[in-house]
């Protein structure tokens, strides 16, 4: 399997963390008509002796933007290297167990567009892919549940601001599946083979809440995720008769959102 993280991963993923600050910073005007709009005081006093969540129970809501992180060995491309970013959703209940640690399970609903962005690389796949040529219309759907852990660092780090900044980690599970034409379409095949799939996955990111009332949040998160998508002994027949790569392989991502955290 390929093991090499590409240059343009790294960058992306630093670009992302740049963004992460300047997004959630540009929300901090708007966040305060926002949770006027809640009709929630946040004066009110706290009888639960929680300063940052006077709550157990919430719900999440949020708009996701997957983006893909290629991994190449030896310059060979595959399927997965013709990916590119999509939007999506997801929703979640949370568990706040503690002031500062929350367990919450959810679902989302999103995945990869396809682009031809590289030199050659799709019609070098095509020559070698013995099924339906892959092309523009293709889409692949990842739609899965998560179960993450978020321990809060804002009581220590800035106790008197808004800002609750965390770190997270999480095990997933997705149905997926290469896709024809977007959506919904019929699922590609390989030598009589599905390329589709339920496979386990891990991640871990970090991420701020920002507080709009006592029971209005922001959360805005960069998490990388890896999912367990290239089977070796399922897609046995996925693989390249010119050398010992793979036309499918894992799947890793970078997952940033920004969602409405509404305490119950």
């Amino acid at each position: 399997m390929r093991s090499v993280l590409s240059l343009s991963g790294f960058t992306t993923g630093i670009k992302l963390s740049c963004l992460l600050v300047l997004v959630l910073g540009a929300t901090v005007s708007s966040a305060q008509e926002i949770g006027s709009l809640t009709g929630i005081d946040e004066e009110a006093e706290v009888e639960t002796g929680r300063e940052r969540h006077p709550f157990v129970l919430a719900f999440s809501g949020s708009a996701v933007h997957l983006i893909p992180i290629n991994i190449l060995k030896e310059e060979i491309y595959d399927i997965n290297d013709l990916t590119t970013a999509s939007f999506g959703y997801s929703a979640e209940v949370r568990a706040y167990i503690l002031d500062g640690l929350s367990l919450s399970l959810g679902g989302m609903r999103t995945g990869f567009s396809m682009v031809d962005n590289r030199s050659q690389a799709m019609t070098d796949i095509n020559s070698r892919f013995e099924g339906d040529p892959i092309n523009l219309d293709n889409y692949i759907r990842m739609d899965g549940l998560f179960l993450n852990l978020t321990a809060f660092l804002g009581n220590k780090l800035m106790p008197e601001s808004r800002f609750n900044p965390y770190l997270r980690a999480g095990v997933m599970y997705f149905d997926w599946a290469l896709e024809s034409d977007g959506r919904g379409s019929d699922t590609i095949a390989y030598q009589d083979e599905l390329i589709e799939g339920t496979d386990l996955g891990a991640g871990m990111g970090i991420g701020s809440e920002y507080r709009l009332g006592n029971k209005a949040l922001l959360d805005l998160q960069l998490f990388w995720g890896y999912v367990k998508t290239g089977d070796e002994i399922k897609f046995d027949g996925l693989q390249s008769p010119i050398n010992d790569s793979f036309f499918w392989t894992n799947t890793h991502y970078w997952n940033l959102s920004l969602g409405l955290v509404i305490g119950l």
